[in-house]
């Protein structure tokens, strides 16, 4: 899952299947399997996810609403940093030795 707080992305899938879909912000999640010239918009800021959705290569084009759409991935945005593991805890409902292991793989401390 990651977002573009500063862009809209638009993706057009060229070959193969995408399963694609976003979360928009009441927590209703869109997602559909893409197969060869279907497209879908990802608004601006929507935590959002493409996957291969089949067994054979994919081929997709992402375009952007703007030059500097911006990523963030939220696992490293959860994980890789030096948030209190507490706090973490607190906002993921994860428990302490899963916010430690998740921090040891993505690089993040505390």
């Amino acid at each position: 899952m990651h977002t573009h707080p500063g862009g809209t992305e638009l993706l057009l899938v060229a070959q193969g299947t995408i399963c694609a879909g976003f979360i928009d912000s009441a927590n209703k999640v869109y997602y559909k399997t893409l197969k060869r010239g279907d497209i879908m918009l990802f608004p601006r800021g929507l935590l959002h996810f493409q996957i291969n959705g089949g067994g054979t290569t994919a081929l997709a084009f992402a375009s952007f609403s703007s030059a500097t759409p911006g990523l963030q991935i939220l696992d490293f945005a959860l994980f890789a940093n030096d948030l209190p593991s507490e706090l973490v805890e607190k906002t993921t409902f994860l428990d302490d030795a899963q916010v430690k292991k998740l921090k040891g793989v993505l690089g993040g401390t505390n």
